[in-house]
């Protein structure tokens, strides 16, 4: 069980690891409502979510995967790929127990150290629903800025939003 969630987390005792299965089961707990998968995971993901079917939805395979941890406390979930020579940021996700706590700064900033580290890519993008707007919000105070995709989004409402060093 996590400690009271009233005071800051330690950035410093915060750790980006793979993620395995047992901590996919952590993360779909933290959604309750069909609404609330397809802002996560896009119009692919099918609620209520299960392992098999989340990996082949998702194309799991093609990205890397990533969970924060804080000791054995999981905090936030993300994935990265390369997206147009971006490292693109995937179905970011913090606990709801630490949400306004500046897990979501620390998950955006270890994904992109990973992407510069995995896979050699230093500018970041990412899509969000226009209407997410603590997302946006988030995405934003990292330096992260709206730009025009090259090709047509084929979901209505959605952004893309890249970043090209730290702010």
């Amino acid at each position: 069980m996590s400690k009271s969630t009233s005071h800051a987390l330690d950035p410093s005792g915060m750790s980006l690891s793979p993620c395995t299965d047992q901590d996919l089961v952590g993360v779909f707990r933290w959604f309750n409502s069909e609404k609330a998968v397809f802002y996560w995971g896009g119009p692919d993901i099918s609620y209520p979510l299960q392992i098999k079917r989340f990996k082949t939805q998702s194309k799991y395979h093609k990205s890397q995967s990533y969970v924060l941890k804080q000791g054995r406390t999981l905090l936030a979930f993300g994935q990265i790929y390369n997206r147009l020579d971006h490292c693109h940021l995937g179905r970011l996700v913090v606990s709801p127990k630490f949400r306004g706590q500046g897990v979501g700064v620390h998950l955006i900033e270890a994904l992109l150290q990973a992407g510069q580290d995995d896979l050699n890519l230093d500018k970041g993008s990412l899509f969000v629903l226009s209407d997410n707007t603590s997302a946006m919000k988030l995405y934003e105070k990292v330096g992260f800025e709206q730009r025009e995709y090259p090709v047509e989004i084929p979901l209505e409402n959605c952004l893309y939003m890249t970043r090209s060093e730290k702010p």
